[in-house]
């Protein structure tokens, strides 16, 4: 019946219990007037598939007997409500008029689903408007740790059902695909205003439903034959927010919190006067919503001195440079927990700098370029004069930043009844998100840039053949696109970097300043945040068909599920490097006896030191390759898969207490193929026979 839909079925029956064949049903969506026709079966049987969830009436009329009506038939996504109707003796002109049960047993399906009505969606308070938030209201769904919170920001984290994988569910919107196939998260998180329902099946649903173990099928709304409006503002500031208890803290703080969300959804019949009267078959439904975000982030910790970046340390007060066993530069050097900082060695001499004065001609590049960036921040003058104001400690610096979170989500769609010749919708949704947080302590370099751009769009054709046959056909077409990035260094600073062998064909979000770490418990990270940037981006199209057949006391569905997607995934980073120090790298350096400097030692004793100089303990970057483009930073690759699922389903009525469901579903995927031929490649300058063989051939 097509992931979007639900089913009306029945059995009408006299009063003597006998099923009354061919009596006329008539099932009408009370919101649109829009009717669907059908006739009972031999067994006196009806199924009406392909129904938009909402509330019915249902109808039926038959030679002798007066006219019955059903009201109220709630009908829900994936559901099949049963409406059994009992017809009285009598002129038809007569009528007879029921309320459906409000609370009735599915006994016509073996589902195991969790249902997320349009009262809960609209009604249940949610922090951030996200409807995942509503997965968790139904038994065994809980959130787990896993990388799509970080990945695909603002979209959920990774979601286990009923003790299923994360990357075991399958999110669709209106009967079609809504995943992005690289994290296995919602692609487009439609407006809370924009949506009908949704369902989460996790057993023994219908053959038609696959891909993965659990199904979460979104609704979007529809216009109705009533103009409906909505418009809302929500707003919260940290001004109405308590204090958090800090230990040390003598002046509580808070970060700040400016949080704006606002937006409408109006919906209703096609009407232009004198031109166009839509009522009863065309209908329409817009909804926007944005977020205006500012997030506040308050961090402590300890950045060096601008008189230490300049060179002088002399009065740090730490221990005289010697490496004598048991001298106190020594113990501070091997100390069991961290390696901690003694006054700078000369590496050329072997001795203490001269007055504790290291010439700036001496500084490195990476240094030099660093310094003159402002990539470290200077001390702040309160935490330097009441430590205990920036949490304790010997914390000499506080960051406090408010950063923007934005996002607009547009959803437009419409609805066509076409008489005989069925019904239409076309549904467009485009999502964009932005979100920045900072990693460390630069207050411009350390800022991780995340950009999301989903487009979503449905369209959905449904068309009765005849009193028993019922095909349901939608395409679509689902684009989502994330990007991880950092504030770009200057072209002139990274000329100046003077780096070589790497790409040099770098997009703004790829040239991230390098990350500048330290590893004692000390110092804080400066620079990029590292690991970035990374990029996702997933076009997939999606055509699907049902085609519902009723054969008396059988409900025969069949149809398949076809997808192409391109998963082109860039994970290469830091191309202008990452950089770490360690106060004892000088004796890590010297213990190898690779050292090349007259006094033997590389390194000072001092990461910040070392950093000046350029005596880094590890280095890190991602260099061009064998399958590197010239005019692509990093490894693009793009796998292209293709997936078909054709699939059976009957619905047998074995008598009135047993229904079977009987399904078959063969789902296909193939071995996916990258698009540069990447999957591997032929070393043909290592060959068996060559001087210097080690194996070479089908790498």
């Amino acid at each position: 019946q097509g992931g979007a839909y639900g089913t009306i079925l029945g059995t009408v029956k006299d009063n003597s219990g006998a099923v009354v064949a061919k009596a006329g049903v008539d099932v009408t969506n009370v919101a649109t007037n829009v009717a669907k026709h059908t006739e009972t079966t031999s067994s006196g049987d009806f199924t009406v598939p392909y129904l938009a969830p909402g509330t019915y009436r249902v109808t039926v009329q038959s030679a002798g007997f007066q006219k019955s009506v059903v009201d109220n038939i709630g009908l829900v996504v994936g559901q099949e409500a049963r409406a059994d109707v009992t017809l009285k003796a009598g002129a038809v002109t007569e009528s007879v008029s029921v309320e459906a049960s409000a609370v009735a047993l599915d006994t016509d399906s073996s589902a195991v689903s969790q249902l997320v009505s349009e009262k809960q969606v609209d009604e249940l308070p949610l922090n951030g408007r996200n409807f995942l938030n509503l997965l968790f209201i139904g038994a065994g769904a809980v959130q787990t740790v896993g990388e799509q919170g970080q990945m695909r920001q603002g979209a959920g984290n990774a979601i286990s059902i009923n003790g299923g994988r994360p990357e075991s569910n399958n999110y669709t919107l209106d009967g079609l695909t809504n995943t992005d196939q690289a994290l296995a998260t919602p692609a487009v998180i439609l407006s809370q205003d924009a949506i009908q329902e949704f369902k989460v099946a996790s057993e023994n649903y219908a053959a038609e439903y696959g891909y993965s173990a659990n199904q979460v099928n979104i609704i979007s709304k529809s216009g109705t034959n009533e103009l409906h409006g909505t418009a809302f503002l929500f707003d919260r500031s940290s001004a109405f927010d308590a204090y958090t208890p800090t230990p040390f803290q003598t002046t509580p703080s808070k970060p700040a919190l400016r949080q704006n969300q606002f937006g409408f959804v109006a919906g209703g019949p096609v009407y232009i006067p004198k031109l166009y009267d839509g009522r009863n078959k065309t209908f329409w439904l817009a909804n926007y919503e944005g977020w205006r975000i500012g997030n506040g982030y308050v961090l402590n910790g300890i950045v060096p001195t601008p008189a230490e970046l300049g060179g002088d340390f002399s009065a740090t007060g730490l221990p005289a440079f010697d490496l004598t066993t048991g001298s106190p530069c020594q113990v501070a050097l091997t100390n069991p927990g961290t390696a901690l900082p003694c006054m700078p060695g000369d590496p050329l001499t072997g001795q203490e700098f001269t007055g504790d004065l290291i010439p700036t001609t001496s500084f490195s590049r990476l240094a030099q370029v660093a310094v003159a960036a402002g990539v470290f921040p200077a001390p702040t003058p309160k935490c330097v004069a009441d430590p205990n104001a920036c949490g304790g400690g010997i914390n000499n610096y506080q960051l406090q930043q408010t950063l923007p979170n934005n996002t607009n989500q547009q959803t437009y769609k419409i609805d066509q009844n076409l008489g005989r010749l069925g019904s239409v919708f076309f549904r467009y949704t485009k999502a964009d998100f932005s979100n920045e947080n900072p990693q460390n302590f630069s207050p411009t370099f350390s800022i991780n840039i995340f950009t999301q751009n989903s487009t979503s769009w449905t369209a959905s054709h449904t068309i009765t053949l005849g009193h028993s046959n019922v095909n349901n056909f939608r395409v679509g077409f689902l684009h989502a696109t994330a990007i991880q990035g950092a504030p770009p260094a200057s072209d002139s600073q990274i000329s100046s970097l003077g780096v070589t062998g790497v790409f040099t064909a770098l997009p703004s979000y790829g040239k991230g300043f390098p990350t500048i770490g330290f590893e004692g418990t000390l110092l804080s990270t400066v620079g990029s945040p590292g690991n970035n940037p990374t990029t996702s981006d997933i076009p997939t199209w999606e055509f699907a068909d049902s085609m519902t057949m009723i054969r008396g006391r059988h409900t025969i569905g069949f149809g398949f599920d076809y997808r192409r997607f391109v998963q082109k995934r860039n994970l290469s980073t830091n191309f202008l490097g990452g950089y770490s120090y360690t106060n004892n790298n000088i004796l890590n350096n010297s213990a190898t006896g690779s050292c090349t400097t007259p006094s033997g030692l590389c390194g000072t004793g001092n990461e910040v030191a070392d950093f000046l100089l350029g005596y880094y303990n590890g280095a890190n970057t991602f260099q061009p390759g064998p399958f590197i483009s010239s005019n692509i930073a990093g490894n693009l690759n793009q796998y292209h898969f293709m997936y078909f699922a054709p699939y059976v389903q009957d619905d047998w009525k074995v008598n009135n207490r047993l229904t079977l469901n009987l399904g078959l579903r063969w789902d296909y995927r193939n071995v996916p193929y990258e698009q540069s031929n990447k999957m591997f490649w032929i070393d043909d300058q290592n060959l068996p026979g060559s001087s210097g063989f080690t194996g070479g051939g089908l790498c």
